[in-house]
């Protein structure tokens, strides 16, 4: 579980990034970052659990 959590940090964190260096304003970074993570989150605890790695 924390591995898929800070695996979606991560791509939250990237995509902000890079609405920054494109020119973008704070707020649009965070809702970029935000919506990344919510979506990293979903797959990788999807891939996670289709292998076996979390779950019931």
């Amino acid at each position: 579980m924390v591995i898929a959590v800070l695996a979606a940090l991560v791509a939250a964190l990237a995509s902000s990034l890079v609405a920054v260096v494109e020119g973008g304003r704070l707020t649009m970074a965070f809702k970029t970052g935000a919506g990344a993570f919510a979506v990293a989150l979903t797959l990788v605890l999807g891939v996670m659990a289709s292998l076996g790695v979390v779950g019931p």
